[in-house]
Order: C-alpha cells, then structure tokens, then sequence
C-alpha cells in the first residue's frame, strides 16, 4: 500500500503539500519515489494521478521518467476524471450515465435570444450590442450557479430565504439590481426548456460534472477504488474541484498533494486570510474537510524550499487587520531581509516595451549558462508577445503556452477587417482590408495592391466624404477596364454582407454572406483563372492553423445558429465574433522553441519551475487582475446565494505570486506607464516595499539596484558597432541647400508665410515635389470649415449689387445662400446643422459690415486669380494669389478683403500674413484677370467665425506697397542664394502645431535639443 491505512476509528482526510518556492514536479516525483520504495516496480503502474491541466500533466511525466522508477503511474486530468470513473462504475451496474454537455457557442447564442429579448423589454437601458458578451457572463454565472447546487427552481425564493439568515434584504437592492434578478429568475426557470430545444438531452457541463462527482462518490462510498488516487497541484478553489478533492481525500487510498501550501502559517494569519491571500483558495476546502493547517502533511521528509524568502513574502502579505505584527517583528525581519532578498531582483521599466527588452536581455544572459532554464511568468498575454518579439533579436523563440489570441492571427484579423470593411468601418477598414495579404480579388499580390494603392490615394483619402464614393464612378472616371473590373469585385464581395449588416438579420445569414464575402476576397471569381496561384482549394481561410481555427470557429457558430436560430444587428454580431475570436488561442507554429526558455501563465508556474524566473507586468490590473463581479450579481447577493465572491481570482493570483517569488532566483518587472498612463504597482509589491522600507531599506534598495543594472543596458543594444549610414544618425533640425536650377521660382502667397514660418516645407512641395495625403476617412476640421465658408461668401457676393444696403433683407440672403451651399456640398446633418447655425448666428453682424464695405464701390471682383513678377537674383520671380474679393470704388482704388476663419493678429500682418499686401501689389500692377491697375484702398481680414474685421495696423498706400514690394524681393533673392538652407520650423506660430512635413523632418528626434 502507497499510504498508511486510515485508523477505524478516527479515519481523517489524508492531505499533503509543497511549501512555496519548490519545484513542485520534481519534489512531488521525489516524494512518489519515497514511498514507492521497497514496493515491486509494477507498484507505480496501479498509482493514478490526476492534475488539471495539460502542461501540468506533461511536466509531472518528464520529472517521474527522469527518476528510477521503471513503470510511470497513471496521469489523467481531473476534470476528466469524474465522467470517466462513473461511467465506470456505472457500466457495471448497466446504468446510463448524464447526457453529453451543450456546446458553448451553441449556449451562448441560446442565451442571446433571452438576453436580447430582456434588453429590448427593458428599454434601451442597454445596447443590443452588449447581447453577446451578456449571454456569455450569464453561461458563467449559471455554471457558478450549479457547482454550489442552488436549486434553478426559485432564485429568487433561495435569496429571500438566505437573506433572513443573513440580515440582508433582497427589497433593499438598487433598482437596475433588481431588474437583472428578476431577469435572472426568469431565464434560469426558462434555460432548461431552451436548452432542451436547441440541444435536445444535453446538460450544462458544471451540471454534468456535478452529477459525474455526485454519483462518483456514492459509488465510492460503497466499494472505493483499490489503487492509490492522487490529486497532484491543484488549489481545489472551484466547488466542483473541491467536492472531487474532498471525496479523493477520505478514500482509503486517497490523498491530496496541494501545491505552494505554507503549513507553518501564524493561526492568527489563517484566521483572518480571506479569499485575496496566498492562502486563502485553500481556505474553503480545507475547512470543509476538518484540517488546520498544522494537520496537513509534508510531502517530502526534508522540506528544501528558501525558508527566509517565504517567511520574508507571507508577512509582507498578511492581512491588513493583523500587519500591527510587522513592528513587533522589526528586528527579526530587519536580520533576516538581506538573506531573504538574496537573488531577487525588481526591475521598474519606464514602459512595456523597455520590460520586454529586459527581460529578453535577461534570458539572453541567463542562457550564456549551460543548461540555465528561464521561465518568464506573467498574466499579461500583450506582454508575453511583446517579450517573444524582443527576443527574436537573439534568434530565440520561447515556448510560450499562453500563446496567441487567434484575433490577433492574420486570418482572425481578415475576419474581423472584411465584417468592418463591409459595416460602418469607413476608410481606415476598407484600407487595411484592402491592405492585408490576403486580399487579391483574383490578381497577383502585386496589381491588386497596384490597383487598391490608386483607390486609396483617389477615394478613400479624398476630403469630404472620404471613402464613401461610388466604385463605379471612380472606376467609369479613370476609364480602364482593369479598374473597373477590380471594383465590381470589390463590391460584389462586400455588398451582400454590407446588405446583412445594415439591418437586424438572421445570424446564420450574416455568417453566410461573412464566409462568401472572405472568398471572394481571398480568391479569383468563378469567371475569371487568377494570375496568381490562390490559396488551396477547400482552404477559404489563407491556409495554416489559424486559417483552420477560423474556418472551425465559423462552423460553430453555423452549427449553433441552425439550432438557436437568433436574430442579431451589426453591433451585436461585432461583439459575438470578437468575443470568440479573443477566446480562442494559437500555439506559435513558427520554428522549433528553444528549449530552455519558457513563458508561462500563473497556473502553469504552480507544478513547473526554472532556474530563473522573472515575474513579469507586475501592475494593478493585470497581476492581479481587477475582480469582477459580473453584470448579474453584486456582492452581498453573491454572499447571500453561496458563491464565491470576485476577490477569489485575487487570492489565487497571490497564491501563484508566492509560489513563484519564493524561488531561489527571481526577477520582479513592471512598467511605469501603459497605453500613454501611469500604472499602479501591484499590490504584493507595495506590500514588499513597504515592509522592507521599514525594516531594511538597503535590501529593497539593493534588489533595485541589481534590476536597474539591465535597465542601463537597454541603450547600448541599438548602438552600432561601427560608423552607421549618416541618414541613420540622431536627426538634427533639416536646412537643406538644393542647387539654383532646384530652388522654386513661383509661390502662392500662402506659400509665402510658409516660406516665412516653416521653409523646409517649401523645400518638400517645391523642389522634392512631396504632397501630403489627407488622412483615412478625414472629418471635417479647420480646412474644411473655411473652404465652406469661402463658398458661401463667394455665392453671397456674385448675388451682391452696389450701392445702399438693407441689413435685414441681406442678412436674410446670407441665410438663403448658406442654406443652398450646404446643402450641396455638406453629408453629414450634424455637419450642415453646425454651419447654417454658425451663419445664422452672423449673417446680422456681416450684413451691417457689408453696408459699411459697399460705401462708394461701384463693383465687386469674387474669386479672381492674380500674378506678379518679380526681378529676383537677375530672373522673372512669379508670386499668384487668389483674391477673395476685390472692391472697385469711385476713386480709381481697389479694396482687397480676405476671407478667414479667424483673422490674423495685427503683429503677423505684412510679416508672416502676405494676403493683403501681395494682392494689393497685384492690384496696383495691374495682376488680376480682367481688371484694370487700381490703387490701393483701406484693405482688411474678414473673420468668418466671430463675425470680426481686422485691418493692417498701418494703412497700405503707395508708399507702403513700394517698401513691402523691396522687403519681397529682398526675401525671394535670399532664398535664390546658395548658402541659404531651407530651415525646419525655423518660426512656427505656436509650438505645439503640426506641419505637414514634420515627420520627414524628423522632428520628434532633435526638437528639444537643437535650439
């Protein structure tokens, strides 16, 4: 026999355990081995372990081989367990056991329809969208729900009656509370009759294993398994786990084996661990057996885990009532923290990327020793990739089993590009969809990005309604059948999907015209053979084990829509495909994974262990992870029907934190900021700081110390080993000095300030011949405003005459005018809504200006082109402008106004601000189309905005012009001289104000530091 027969008389629960910071495998396979001696090697076969998960399992199997033992006991899963063994015993007896479990997706989309049905009912007090995710939390909640066995008949009845007991009062919850109770009441009395439709003799899977464990035990009690059965790393914090655990443990041959279980706890610390400390999942099951600490076992007879830094760890994590313990046990914690905190190391980094560098860098060093493990530990998954990515630099590929999210996978990223491409995606979806590497529409790679290059930069970059323009009529304007060939495609591909999204559709609908439309993406149309090879035949997903993930995903989801047959708008359908899509996860198929570098999740950590291990994204949020309630239950409700409360993934996180700091050697890394904001230290953490700050200030300071050594490391990676190509050397602020025959010899008088404020961009438009893009689906901005107040005014005043002027009756045909140009050139309602209010809200105070302005003018020049040449540097110079408006009066003169948003301030003009004075110039030359040489007149900025008129702060008169026209040439002739450099931002209005060039320049590398 494996263990000691219990005594008949007081037969007790048999549980052992592995302190904190062992190598869990490797002792629990150490302590088989004890036991097992003396016995026959055929004693090992008859021994049956079971873990709780697969690496778990695999982990056990390499440390119990790598010993003596010649025949490997049995290693099974634990969930497995229960089914297997009734079934067993079942079979003997010819009973039948539990029907088989509901698929998930089949249950979630079972659960919509009652979720979609209250949301509706419930009035708009929440979006449709949320359906989904809903559905998904109630699946979980009703799961919850049957582990603890709360009778389905009447929850309601159930809390009313725990509430007496309790003092809580089930009348006294918030209003929305109560609603989703009532909801909850309802959908839980009607789930059985739903479930049984959708899946006919099908049960929940927590009910199922409930019912497995049940019948188990009472088979058990009547004729227990004869062989030792052996629980191995599991905390037993979920009920269903626990029952199992609990039964396992009374059998003759049972026993438990509980992984990082410290059992010279301080009482006074058991008494009051709640469910957020390290020891708190066992709590539960511990109490339900009858054990005290003091009355679990040791696993092995030597225990070899670092006892200072386990002793060090669990008093930073008492709870708070009892951390008064901490000032009476100064002096032993102050002796034994530099022992303690030997060979742990905290690293701050100032964000995730420099983290993940440093922890690659760590590994990189660690593995400069032969046969050194590294075991990156974290609950971070954007992390861990952060982390796989920065050690490709040193050609190492981890085995990352927290893997990737098959969202994130370039066929998940289609699915999800071509449903937003074909939604309310806009521009920026329909380029990415357009620019992913599966998308050919029948081409070669090469002419369908050709081809989606040239829509992008004539469509979906236009102003205005960006990416909203025909397809037919882009391709009908350029007039090339290969466009429009592309683009009937294009449209034929997502228009049937575009149709399902734009109302509420049957699911099953959706994912039909889903699928074709990724068909019709990926792959050439019936009628036409592709130039390119298409993915494989029957592979409508690019191929590869995401492709096929995919493609399987998407079969669920037919299946569970055949069967639940739910109604569902886009909103909703985007929540249910991402949702899936983020649940599942891909193992990396790329190359082979180094074998001596892991990550790992927290679970993972509690049966494995290396020679280092870096605990890494140690942040509030993310290890530990915020405890969520859910949407259906609060607290006290939760307390009052039995459930565990959310603080219990906390503990368990606290648990796993132990566990893997109590190694010998440890690295603790965090970042400062994420997502551009200052982060939380994770609670442990600060607990560890604000122990050792009290009581051995150096050995915290020592442990960032050793953690900073790396950190200054980081910017020595990057530097060269030897001279580097100059356009790769720190930027400095850009003054290029081009050839004469390259420097420009016309400008527009905007061009004018910008040669003023910023020459560098002159240089880019002019001599490089560079044009900025508007960005993807641009919204209106500062441009846009003007150019529609430009064309409002413009219409205004071709409808002007001379002479007196009614204020009222032209404020009225501003009014009209602006509500024409509007409407013609304004999509958007809120848009139009915006402008005619802007109009209507000046046309008073424009109008009263105007019979000021019209004062002894006897005719008006709108939007007229102007030019002027120029002697600079022994040749023509052209300036051009585009006046809008020019005033002819009775005395021979020329009033020029300038229409803007906002005015220039009365320092710019003449300075920075050209429009009037080069116009003026134009004028008195005689520049402008079909008018005659005017003299100059009082001249002004209109605001279009505020209604504001500004003047220059000297008049512009002859003597005036002759001085600016010297001071323009003496400008123009500078800028035609050789040693004249176009400089960068050389004096921008405001600092803070983004050029169109700025990135060419590279200003974010030297602004700051080049004065």
């Amino acid at each position: 026999m494996l263990f000691e027969p219990p005594d008949a008389a007081a037969p007790s629960p048999r549980v052992f355990a592995l302190p904190p910071g062992v190598d869990y495998a490797t002792a629990f396979a150490t302590g088989l081995r004890q036991r097992l001696a003396g016995a026959p090697p055929e004693a090992a076969a008859g021994v049956e372990v079971l873990v709780n998960t697969r690496r778990a399992l695999r982990t056990l199997e390499d440390a119990l081989a790598s010993g003596e033992i010649a025949f490997l006991p049995k290693l099974s899963l634990l969930e497995a367990v229960p089914e297997r063994l009734a079934k067993l015993h079942l079979a003997e007896t010819s009973q039948a056991f539990a029907p088989p479990s509901i698929d998930p997706v089949l249950r979630q989309v079972a659960l919509m329809r009652l979720v979609a049905l209250w949301i509706e009912r419930s009035g708009g007090v929440l979006p449709r969208a949320s359906a989904p995710d809903l559905a998904e939390s109630l699946g979980d909640l009703i799961d919850e729900l049957e582990e603890a066995g709360v009778d389905p008949a009447g929850l309601e009845t159930a809390l009313g009656i725990a509430a007496k007991d309790t003092g809580a009062s089930v009348d006294a919850l918030a209003e929305h509370w109560q609603r989703a109770l009532a909801f909850l009441d309802i959908a839980w009395r009607e789930w059985p009759a739903l479930r049984e439709i959708v899946a006919p003799g099908a049960q929940d899977a927590a009910a199922r294993q409930r019912q497995a464990v049940a019948r188990l035990t009472q088979a058990w009690s009547a004729d227990p398994p004869a062989g030792p059965l052996i629980v191995a790393g599991s905390t037993g914090s979920r009920p269903g786990t626990a029952a199992l655990m609990a039964a396992i443990a009374w059998l003759p041959q049972g026993a438990l084996v509980l992984p990082g279980f410290d059992r010279s706890i301080d009482p006074e610390i058991w008494k009051g661990a709640g469910p957020d400390h390290p020891m708190g999942p066992f709590k539960a099951l511990l109490d339900g057996l009858g054990v005290q600490p003091d009355d679990v076992q040791p696993w092995l007879a030597e225990e070899s885990a670092d006892a200072p830094r386990r002793r060090l760890l669990a008093e930073a994590m008492r709870p708070a009532p009892v951390t008064d313990a901490w000032a009476a046990e100064r002096e032993t914690l102050a002796a034994l923290a530099p022992l303690a905190t030997e060979g742990l190391t905290l690293r701050t980094a100032p964000n995730p990327r420099a983290e993940a560098e440093a922890i690659a860098l760590a590994v990189r060093r660690a593995l400069d020793m032969p046969g050194r493990s590294v075991a990156i530990v974290t609950r971070d998954a954007a992390l861990a990739r952060r982390v796989t990515a920065a050690l490709d630099r040193y050609a190492i590929l981890p085995d990352d089993s927290l893997g990737q999210p098959l969202a994130l996978s370039p066929a998940g990223i289609f699915a999800t590009l071509t449903r937003e491409a074909a939604g309310r995606g806009g521009a920026v979806a329909l380029a990415a969809l357009l620019g992913h590497p599966f998308c050919r529409l029948g081409l070669s790679r090469a002419e369908h990005r050709r081809l989606a290059a040239a829509y992008e930069r004539d469509v979906l970059r236009a102003r205005g309604e960006a990416g909203s323009a025909d397809i037919p009529a882009w391709s009908e304007a350029q007039g090339t059948d290969e466009r429009a060939g592309w683009h009937r495609r294009l449209t034929a591909a997502l228009t049937p999907l575009a149709n399902a999204l734009a109302r509420p559709t049957p699911l099953a609908e959706i994912l039909a015209t889903h699928r074709a439309a990724i068909r019709a993406l990926m792959n050439a149309p019936p009628d036409q053979e592709p130039d390119a090879t298409p993915a494989q035949p029957g592979d409508a997903f690019g191929g590869g084990a995401d492709g096929a993930a995919v493609e399987r995903l998407f079969d669920a989801l037919d299946a569970a829509a055949a069967e639940a047959g739910s109604t569902i708008d886009a909103a909703a359908y985007a929540t249910l495909l991402a949702g899936r899509l983020g649940a599942e996860t891909l193992r990396p198929e790329a190359g082979r994974p180094h074998p001596r570098v892991a990550i790992w999740g927290t679970m993972e950590a509690r049966t494995a262990a290396a020679d280092l291990t870096i605990l890494a994204g140690l942040n509030e949020g993310s290890w530990p992870a915020l405890p969520d309630p859910g949407a259906w239950l609060n607290r006290p409700m939760r307390e009052v029907l039995g459930l565990a409360q959310p603080e219990r993934s906390v503990g368990l996180s606290a648990h796993d934190f132990l566990q893997a700091a109590c190694r010998p050697e440890v690295i603790l890394t965090r970042s400062i900021r994420a997502g551009g904001e200052p982060t939380v230290p994770s609670r442990w953490l600060l607990r560890l700081e604000t122990l050792l700050g009290g009581t051995a200030p150096a050995s915290f300071a020592a442990m960032a110390e050793r953690g900073q050594v790396l950190l200054d490391l980081l910017p020595l990676l990057d530097r060269p080993a030897a001279p580097a190509d100059p356009a790769l050397e720190p930027a400095v602020r850009p003054n290029p000095r081009p050839a004469a025959a390259d420097r420009p010899r016309r400008l527009s008088a905007s061009e004018l300030e910008r040669l003023i404020r910023d020459p560098y961009a002159v240089y880019a438009r002019r001599v490089l011949g560079l044009r900025p893009l508007d960005p993807l689906g641009a919204t209106a901005d500062a441009r846009d405003r003007g150019t529609v107040l430009h064309a409002v005014m413009e219409a205004f005043m071709r409808g002007a005459s001379p002479g007196p002027v009614d204020v009222a009756a032209e404020a009225g045909r501003l009014r009209a005018t602006a509500e024409t140009v509007i409407a013609e050139s304004i999509a958007d309602p809120a848009q139009a809504r915006f402008w005619r209010a802007l109009i209507a809200r000046l046309s008073e105070t424009l109008a009263s200006d105007e019979a000021r302005r019209r004062e002894g003018v006897t005719a008006f020049a709108v939007e007229t082109a102007g030019r002027l040449d120029l002697p600079v540097a022994g040749a023509p110079f052209t300036l051009t402008a585009k006046a809008d408006r020019i005033d002819r009066r009775v005395d021979g003169t020329g009033s020029v106004y300038d229409y803007k948003s906002t005015p220039p301030g009365k320092g710019e003009i003449g300075i920075f601000e050209h429009q009037l004075h080069l116009q003026a110039l134009m004028l008195a030359a005689g520049g402008f189309e079909g008018l005659p040489a005017l003299g100059p007149a009082p001249a002004a900025y209109i605001g279009l905005a505020k209604g504001e008129t500004r003047s220059p702060p000297d008049p512009i008169d002859e003597a005036a012009l002759a001085a600016y026209r010297e001071r323009l040439i003496q400008l123009l002739t500078r800028y035609a001289e050789l040693e004249t450099g176009f400089l960068s931002r050389r004096a921008p209005k405001k600092e803070r104000d983004a050029g169109d060039y700025d990135h060419l320049a590279r200003r974010q590398e030297w602004e700051g530091r080049d004065g």
